[in-house]
């Protein structure tokens, strides 16, 4: 389920640095994790070893998490911790100084949304990029404002390299619900944010989408009444919002008499390659490999046209980051080709032979399943059954470890 506004982050999957391009393998120059000394990694790993439990505060709130090498990214409502995967200590911690931080509701995302890290490679220093509202009380005749902010961290070390303050349009408001990084490739970011408008009533809701320079830290473009949600193959696909929509809490928007627009921009510049109107509802999930998905359809995000063959009610994708997207819906379980776009194949409900599996996470060339009472690792290029695994219920995958949803690490032992 990899967020954001109008995104829910499905899977995880396009949690680097957003460079797996249409050709479905990510580049060389994509972000790197030195590994910790006692890790070993199985690519793709078939078996798991005993719980890690991270040493994290209970008390404290985590949004988003996102794994690099051995190591995995905890976006909290403090800021941003390391945590490695094999042994489950906290490397470092890059807490955010909250002494001005409006606390109304804390800006703690609905129970839907997911806001991890994204990484973002800059000469050999990978960087975890996150973003966070800060109120600042006014004075004179100046009112009162809450401002986005871009902050990159050096994901070796912890430190902050830069903090960057993306500054609201005129006569928008930012919301106080936190920010998403949605994705970063070809050296831009892309964030985007809650917002409301000054004609807008109470009950009416916006957005406001920026394009941060990763070398200069300046805004190269922002777009009002923009909620991206997915960044790929040099696009950021999201949804158009009119004068009057809502958001709502399963990370969907909502207007009437079909005003949404399902619109992909250029990274570059933020021009408009291609628009779907005529939408009363649009939930937009960033996938990987030059897809995303909407709640229904599988889409290639460079035309914006639905891919032949893979739809069906609440499907959700994930990116092997190779060369193969998943796709599952209630009714089936489908291979698909990043570079052709075609179906590989498909398990389905209505099929005797097999069990159709609940897609839990993949990664390259791997599927892993619950197949209740089983756990299965499917074929990403065939979808037969590789192997069976003992628990747990994975929800990320790469080459050092699985990772669930309560923090918990299984690390990678074949």
């Amino acid at each position: 389920m990899c967020l954001t506004f109008a995104v829910v982050l499905s899977g995880l999957a396009g949690c680097s640095d957003g460079n797996s391009g249409a050709g479905g393998k990510a580049p060389d120059a994509g972000p790197k994790a030195k590994p910790e000394s006692s890790a070993k990694a199985f690519d793709p790993p078939l078996k798991f070893g005993k719980a890690v439990k991270l040493a994290h505060d209970e008390d404290v709130k985590t949004w988003g998490f996102a794994p690099l090498g051995p190591k995995v990214f905890v976006r909290t409502d403090k800021g941003l911790d390391a945590y490695d995967t094999t042994s489950g200590r906290k490397l470092w911690s890059s807490a955010l100084d909250r002494k001005d931080r409006y606390t109304g509701t804390e800006g703690v995302p609905n129970d839907d949304r997911s806001i991890p890290p994204v990484f973002a490679q800059q000469g050999e220093r990978t960087e975890a990029l996150f973003a966070y509202t800060d109120y600042a009380k006014g004075s004179g005749t100046g009112g009162d404002r809450t401002d986005v902010y871009l902050r990159a961290v050096d994901a070796g070390s912890g430190k902050v390299s830069w903090t960057t303050r993306l500054p609201a349009p005129a006569g928008m408001g930012i919301s106080d619900m936190e920010p998403a990084v949605v994705g970063a490739e070809n050296g831009t970011a892309v964030v985007t944010a809650l917002a409301s408008t000054n004609d807008s009533s109470e009950d009416s809701e916006s957005a406001v989408t920026y394009a941060v320079d990763l070398s200069t830290h300046q805004v190269t473009w922002k777009q009002e009444r923009f909620a991206a949600a997915a960044v790929d193959s040099g696009t950021v696909a999201g949804a158009q919002v009119p004068d009057r929509a809502t958001f709502g809490q399963l990370g969907a928007w909502h207007a009437e008499e079909g005003d949404l627009a399902l619109t992909g921009r250029a990274i570059a510049d933020g021009t408009v390659r291609w628009k779907d109107e005529g939408h009363s509802s649009l939930e937009v999930n960033r996938v990987g490999g030059g897809l995303f998905a909407t709640e229904s359809r599988l889409h290639d995000i460079r035309t914006g046209k639905a891919v032949a063959g893979v739809d069906g009610a609440y499907i959700t994708c994930y990116y092997d980051q190779q060369s193969v997207v998943v796709c599952g819906s209630d009714e089936t379980v489908r291979g698909v080709d990043t570079r052709s776009r075609k179906v590989l194949w498909t398990i389905s409900k209505e099929d005797p032979s097999r069990k159709m599996p609940t897609i839990q996470a993949a990664w390259h060339g791997a599927v892993y399943a619950n197949a209740a009472p089983d756990y299965v690792v499917l074929d990403a290029k065939t979808g037969k059954d590789r192997t069976t695994f003992s628990g747990p219920h994975l929800f990320l995958v790469n080459e050092y470890a699985g990772m669930d949803l309560d923090m918990v690490a299984y690390p990678a032992t074949g």
